[in-house]
């Protein structure tokens, strides 16, 4: 036994670089077809959107999935939910209770949406053409540093909301969006001229401003070097097999996005292979100048949005984790103390008000006690403000 031991290759040094080699080419594989790998996923929550397609004036074609409940509700408007930047739709339903299937169990039409550059949407023509392919790679798409949050804010949402509109009939919606998915919103209720459209909106990890800090800093002098990075490489794909292995000192990285003790080792996982995408660029820039500045600001830098923030009528329910680096608590106290909506709402989560965890910037979606803690805290907001907006003049 022990001279056939002696000849087996994972027992000798040359088979661990066997091994090795084995390891890096299947993680090189998977970077190579990592675009199909997640088309073909046997679980619909962790594939692309692709349900049916939002067609923006500018070209592009955003996926959209689209969840219906077994009984639904007549006087409930539908609910969009947002994924911020560098995600994708799928950054809702990475956990085995999501939010989007608490919202469809009590009957409401519900929307994921893939924004540019991410999961399903693809740019229409010959340049989508080319970028399909390029998804199989880790070469980073072409084109994804001409849009901007603005972009997202003026073509996206107008786009989803007809789509909506064509699926279900409802002219308004409930959005919810996450991180940039919630700031585009601040964008488009104050100068889309459109703000009728959004019955209800809840901003969750969303400010219009940052605290200066030195965690700040640190995010701007990453934020830079991301950029550098991507010029050259895609960093959303070449990150997916880390739902396999990551290396060490990730985690201070991580920490940016979620509370390690707060999140589940399998959402993760499934964050890394199927929700991080690469962040557009240009909106990379505008977020080097939100960061150096404080304040959220269209890409040419004339439009302070958050100056702008009391024209903000919507009915409005922050959702603040004490431990978000990301979007730091009093930037969200400041920001919903500016808007100018009547019926706003500010809900902190963390040990000081009782709950289980301080919750990080993707713990508000992501975490274990999401569901008991913060998911129930949204659907009472929204339920007795869905018969009020019944009665509201549509868009025309």
């Amino acid at each position: 036994m022990r001279m056939i031991e002696e000849r087996i290759p994972g027992r000798s040094h040359g088979g661990r670089l066997v091994r090795t080699a084995l390891a890096a080419c299947v993680l090189l594989l998977g970077m190579m077809g990592c675009a199909s790998m997640r088309r073909l996923n046997l679980n619909r929550d962790l594939r692309p959107c692709t349900d049916g397609f939002a067609q923006t004036a500018d070209g592009w074609m955003l996926g959209i999935r689209h969840y219906h409940p077994e009984r639904p509700d007549p006087s409930k408007l539908p609910v969009v939910l947002c994924h911020g930047l560098g995600l994708n739709g799928t950054f809702w339903t990475i956990t085995d209770r999501h939010l989007p299937s608490k919202l469809v169990e009590r009957g409401y039409e519900v929307f994921v949406v893939d924004m540019r550059g991410s999961g399903g949407s693809y740019r229409d023509g010959t340049l989508g053409w080319v970028n399909s392919g390029l998804r199989q790679t880790f070469i980073p798409e072409l084109g994804n540093d001409e849009w901007t949050m603005d972009h997202q804010a003026f073509y996206d949402v107008p786009a989803i909301l007809d789509y909506v509109e064509q699926q279900t009939g409802q002219s308004q919606v409930n959005w919810i969006g996450h991180s940039l998915g919630g700031m585009l919103m601040f964008a488009f209720l104050e100068k889309s001229g459109q703000a009728d459209r959004i019955a209800n909106f809840v901003a969750m990890g969303s400010p219009a401003c940052v605290a200066q800090s030195p965690e700040a800093q640190r995010m701007l002098r990453a934020n830079r070097g991301l950029r550098v990075l991507m010029t050259a490489i895609s960093t959303g794909r070449i990150a997916r097999p880390m739902s396999i292995a990551r290396p060490p000192g990730l985690d201070q990285i991580d920490r940016f996005y979620y509370s390690a003790d707060n999140v589940d080792r399998e959402t993760v996982n499934r964050f890394y292979g199927s929700t991080l995408e690469d962040p557009g660029p240009g909106a990379l820039k505008q977020l080097d100048t939100y960061l150096e500045t404080g304040r959220l600001k269209s890409a040419d830098g004339s439009i302070d949005y958050f100056e702008g923030l009391p024209e903000v009528k919507t009915p409005t329910l922050f959702i603040a984790g004490d431990g978000d680096i990301l979007a730091d608590l009093h930037s969200k106290w400041r920001t919903y103390q500016g808007i100018g909506s009547t019926d706003k709402t500010f809900l902190r989560f963390g040990r000081s008000e009782g709950h289980v965890a301080d919750y990080g910037h993707c713990d508000l979606v992501w975490s274990r006690h999401a569901t008991n803690e913060i998911f129930p805290e949204i659907l009472d907001w929204l339920e007795p403000r869905q018969a009020r907006v019944q009665a509201t003049p549509q868009h025309e």
